[in-house]
């Protein structure tokens, strides 16, 4: 079986049946409806010298099509949001063109898994790129006989031209994003609290003192009243597996690191900071990943009381003093000198994270250098952190999303 799947911002199934019945004059084609969810079987019978063909198509779209990703209610955009962030993770070698892709990931609102047996080959590759041409789309797939750009998983164009592989390699020079009209200007809720004004308010004009681009259409951030911060205990918890995980990331001993877990009893890692303490080595993508923890852990140890403020967002936080702040003394002498900012304090450095990472996204995605000379990294694990510790989407560590 050859394999891929196709990404489009229409929902046009029934386009996709129809040009189904016009390459496949001769298969026995099969519909099951499910209203957002729906598939389709195809299947040309063999004669005495030739094996069937079969095609099966999956379709699911958005409980609510948009350009956007900012609810992800269902699971196709939560499916879409984590694409994003598998391609904004990749080193790309034209970031431009990727900042554009991203524009096209965002605004997908259907998905059709495209699965042919025995292959793709001559019988449905017309259908296959009159589809693609059809939805304006774009494609994921695995390596394979047809789709053979690149020997690692891969996206292409409508005109099946590279757009991006896992190494960042890309062919195609350009991509179009359009846009259904009938999906802007959709209506904004306009029940914000004064709080959750005020606050937008003063986010912006600090942004605008510090020359960072700013997006007046952005929405409010939840108010105290919608927010639940994490426990005393979920907080010191996380902090202790954020600094395994950072001092494995600069190549601590893996004896000096059980010593620590045991002193400190530090038995809350994440899945994957499970799989970077217990990893003999770590690649390049897993060390930066465990180091720039460091800023995520300087922000909780903001949000505890402990460290006095979070400087703008240029230089990296001391990482040596982030240590030493926790590790020295005991956990119980740590735990008692915790006193938690208040839900307005962390919401205001919410509020003001939140949009600087919009402005740190917007320039990827141009290519250009962040506005008021930001480092985005320190952004993004700032924003990580204060997402987890306002209980964002209810999402555990490792699922944490940023979505600007």
């Amino acid at each position: 079986m050859e394999h891929c799947t196709i990404y489009s911002h229409h929902l046009a199934f029934d386009k996709v049946v129809a040009l189904v019945k016009k390459h496949l004059p001769k298969a026995k084609v099969e519909i099951e409806d499910a209203g957002i969810q729906k598939s389709l079987v195809a299947t040309l019978k063999g004669g005495l010298l030739s094996k069937s063909k079969s095609l099966k198509i999956n379709y699911r779209e958005r409980e609510n099509p948009s350009y956007t990703l900012e609810q992800p209610e269902c699971g196709l955009t939560q499916n879409l949001v984590g694409m994003v962030n598998f391609i904004q993770s990749i080193p790309a070698e034209d970031t431009e063109l990727r900042g554009k892709f991203l524009y096209k990931v965002m605004s997908a609102n259907s998905e059709l898994p495209f699965m042919a047996e025995p292959e793709i080959g001559k019988t449905f590759e017309p259908l296959l790129r009159e589809i693609t041409e059809t939805l304006d789309a774009f494609i994921f797939t695995p390596p394979s006989k047809f789709f053979n750009q690149s020997a690692e998983q891969h996206f292409v164009d409508k005109n099946f031209d590279l757009l991006l592989d896992t190494n960042g390699r890309s062919i195609a020079r350009d991509i179009e994003v359009k846009v259904d009209a009938k999906y802007y200007n959709q209506e904004e809720p306009k029940d914000y609290t004064e709080e959750q004004l005020v606050r937008k308010a003063k986010s912006e004009a600090y942004l605008a003192d510090h020359a960072i681009k700013v997006n007046p259409n952005l929405p409010c951030t939840p108010s105290s009243e919608e927010v639940m911060l994490r426990t005393d205990k979920e907080i010191v918890d996380r902090a202790y597996a954020l600094m395994i995980t950072a001092v494995k990331g600069e190549g601590i001993e893996q004896a000096h690191l059980e010593k620590a877990v045991e002193a400190k009893n530090i038995d809350s890692l994440s899945p994957r900071e499970q799989h970077i303490y217990q990893a003999e080595s770590l690649t390049d993508q897993e060390r930066a990943y465990s180091v720039w923890r460091y800023e995520s852990l300087n922000t909780l140890l903001w949000a505890m009381g402990i460290v006095d403020e979070l400087s703008f967002p240029k230089e990296v936080c001391d990482a040596k003093e982030v240590v030493r702040i926790l590790f020295q003394p005991a956990r119980a002498e740590f735990e008692q000198r915790v006193q938690l900012r208040s839900k307005v304090d962390i919401l205001d450095e919410l509020d003001k994270v939140y949009r600087m990472n919009w402005a740190c996204v917007d320039a990827r995605m141009k290519g250009e250098t962040p506005s008021g000379n930001m480092n985005p990294s320190i952004v993004y694990e700032r924003h990580y952190a204060l997402n987890w510790l306002t209980n964002y989407q209810s999402q555990a560590w490792d699922e944490v999303q940023t979505n600007t």
